[in-house]
C-alpha cells in the first residue's frame, strides 16, 4: 500500500512543468478545484453528479469570476468542469488567464472534441485533458484521447465505478497502460450509488494508472473534500465536493466541519469496511 502511494504520487509530477507549479504542489493549502464553469450540457446522463442542479435555469460563470475564484484560492490545480465546459462561450480565454503557476486540467463528455479543438485548448494553456467513458459515453472517446495526447496535452479517461461500467472500466485501464494515459477512478453518486462496484473498485485502486477522485491526491483513507479539495458550482457557490453540494459560507468554515470526520468517502463511509 505504502508502495503505491509513492509510486502514485511520484507518476503526478508529469503534470508539473515550471518551477511555480512545483512551488504550489508542495506548498498550496488548497491542492486542488472543482470549478463548473458551466451547468449547460448537450448530454443528459442518467447520475450525472449534477443531477440535482440541472432542474435550474442553466447557469455559467463569467470570465472574471472563474478567474476570480482561482486567484482568491490559489490552487496548485484547477480542473474545469460542468455541465460540459467545451460549450462555455469564453473557455480559451478563461484558460489564458488562469496563472501560469497553477496546473489547469478539464473533463469533457468528449462528444464536442475534434482535432482542432485539442489544439486550441493546448496553445490556450490547458495541461490535462480528462475524457469520460462509459456507457453514457461513445467509443470514440478512444480515438478522440489519441488526439489530445498528439496536440501535446496529458490524458485521463474519467470512469464511474458501476457495475454497468465494468466492461469500460477493463477498456480504460488497458488503453491507459499502452498509450501511458492515466485514470480517474469515480466513485458513484446520487441515484448510482447502489450500482458500486466495489470488488472492481477494490481490485484496480492501487493500480499505478489509477487515480482516486483527483489527479493531484494519491490516496491516504480519506478523501481531500472540504480541506485541500473544493467545489465551485456554476452558481459560485462553495462546496467540498462535487458531489456533496453542501454550501458553505467561507473556506475556514467548511475546513473546521471537515476536519471533525475521517472517512474514505461522505457518501458511501470506509469502504474498506463496509
Amino acid at each position: 500500500m505504502i508502495f503505491s502511494f509513492l509510486r502514485k504520487k511520484i507518476g503526478q509530477v508529469r503534470y508539473v512543468k515550471r518551477f511555480s507549479q512545483a512551488w504550489r504542489f508542495f506548498f498550496s493549502k488548497i491542492k486542488s478545484i472543482e470549478l463548473a464553469i458551466t451547468y449547460v450540457c448537450n448530454f443528459n446522463c442518467f447520475g450525472c453528479y449534477a443531477e440535482d442542479l440541472k432542474t435550474a435555469k442553466p447557469t455559467m460563470l463569467t470570465k472574471e469570476q472563474a478567474v476570480g475564484f482561482i486567484k482568491k484560492y490559489k490552487p496548485m490545480h484547477v480542473n474545469l468542469t460542468g455541465g460540459e465546459p467545451l460549450l462555455h462561450p469564453e473557455l480559451y480565454e478563461i484558460i489564458k488567464e488562469i496563472p501560469k503557476s497553477v496546473v489547469v486540467s478539464l473533463v469533457t463528455n468528449g462528444s464536442l472534441l475534434t482535432k482542432e479543438i485539442t489544439k486550441k485548448l493546448k496553445q490556450a494553456g490547458l495541461n490535462t485533458i480528462q475524457i469520460s467513458l462509459g456507457k453514457n459515453y461513445p467509443m470514440g472517446n478512444i480515438e478522440k484521447a489519441r488526439w489530445a495526447k498528439e496536440a501535446g496535452l496529458n490524458v485521463c479517461f474519467s470512469v464511474t465505478n458501476t457495475y454497468t461500467n465494468k466492461e469500460h472500466i477493463l477498456i480504460a485501464i488497458k488503453n491507459a497502460e499502452e498509450e501511458k494515459y492515466h485514470i480517474l477512478w469515480n466513485l458513484p453518486s446520487g441515484e448510482l450509488v447502489k450500482d458500486f462496484d466495489k470488488e472492481t473498485y477494490l481490485k484496480y485502486r492501487d493500480h499505478p494508472v489509477v487515480r482516486e477522485e483527483n489527479m493531484f491526491w494519491a490516496g491516504k483513507n480519506r478523501c481531500p473534500a472540504g480541506i485541500k479539495k473544493i467545489y465551485i458550482t456554476a452558481k459560485g457557490e462553495l462546496t467540498p465536493c462535487d458531489r456533496f453540494h453542501k454550501v458553505y459560507p467561507d473556506l475556514e468554515s467548511m475546513q473546521k466541519d471537515y476536519k471533525k470526520t475521517n472517512v474514505w468517502c461522505r457518501r458511501l463511509g470506509n469502504i474498506d469496511k463496509s
